[in-house]
C-alpha cells in the first residue's frame, strides 16, 4: 500500500524527534555519570564522609553524590558536597534551596578559586537571624572548566535551561555541582576567618577534581 506524502512526512518527523529524544536522553545520563573522589585530608584539615540526607537526594532526582567534613585541631568544621548533575532536577541552586530553609541572602560576589586563571566559583553569606554561613558554589565540568552561574535557579527559567542543555547534550560535558560551606562564629565579625577556612578546602577540591577530570593540572 502506498501511504500519502504527507502522512510519509509526518512519519519522518516523529521518528526524527524519537531519535533525538533518545540521544538526549543518553546525553543526560552520560553527563551525570562523573563522581570523583575529594581528598581524605587538606593539610591540617581531617575529612570524614557525611553523605547526604536521603530526603535531599529525592529532590534533586536521586543522583549520586558525596559528602565530607573537614576539621582543623581548633575544632572549626568546613561541609563539602559533591553532586553529579545529568538532569535538569539535579540542579538546585543554593540561592533556592537555602533560602527556601528560612535563609536569606545577605551578599555575593564571584571569583577565582585559586587565583587568575583558574575557575569562577560564587561566595554567598546567608542569614537566619544571628546565624550566618558562608558557601562556595560552582560547577566544575570533566575537562576543568568551571561555571559559578545559576543553572537552574528557576524551573521557569529557559535560559538557565538552555544553557543546562547544551552543555550536556551538544557539548557532552560530565559535571559536578561543588557546594563547600561553613558557619561564621559571632566573634568572626567579618566572616575573615571562615572564608579563609573554605579557600582552603575549596582550593583543593577544586585542584583535586581538575587532576581526576583531565589527569593533570
Amino acid at each position: 500500500m502506498n501511504l500519502p506524502t504527507p502522512f510519509l512526512k509526518v512519519g519522518s518527523i516523529i521518528a526524527v524527534a524519537a531519535a533525538l529524544g533518545t540521544f538526549s536522553s543518553y546525553r543526560f545520563v552520560h553527563a551525570g555519570q562523573w563522581l570523583p573522589p575529594m581528598p581524605d585530608s587538606v593539610g591540617q584539615w581531617t575529612g570524614v564522609e557525611a553523605p547526604l540526607p536521603q530526603n535531599t537526594l529525592a529532590i534533586l532526582g536521586n543522583p549520586m553524590a558525596a559528602g565530607r567534613d573537614y576539621t582543623n585541631p581548633f575544632g572549626e568544621i568546613v561541609r563539602a558536597s559533591l553532586v553529579s548533575a545529568g538532569p535538569f532536577e539535579n540542579y538546585h541552586d543554593p540561592t533556592v534551596c537555602v533560602t527556601g530553609g528560612g535563609f536569606s541572602l545577605s551578599a555575593k560576589k564571584t571569583f577565582h578559586i585559586d587565583g587568575p586563571g583558574s575557575g569562577e566559583c560564587r561566595a554567598m553569606v546567608f542569614r537566619h537571624g544571628d546565624y550566618r554561613i558562608i558557601m562556595y558554589y560552582w560547577q566544575q565540568n570533566r575537562d576543568g572548566s568551571t561555571s559559578p552561574e545559576a543553572r537552574m535557579g528557576n524551573y521557569r527559567d529557559i535560559l538557565a535551561r538552555l544553557q543546562t542543555g547544551y552543555g550536556a547534550v551538544v557539548q557532552g560535558h560530565q559535571t559536578v555541582l561543588v557546594r563547600i560551606y561553613a558557619s561564621i562564629a559571632e566573634d568572626d565579625t567579618d566572616g575573615v576567618q571562615a572564608q579563609r577556612n573554605i579557600d582552603d578546602i575549596a582550593r583543593a577540591i577544586y585542584h583535586s577534581l581538575k587532576k581526576n577530570g583531565t589527569g593533570k593540572e
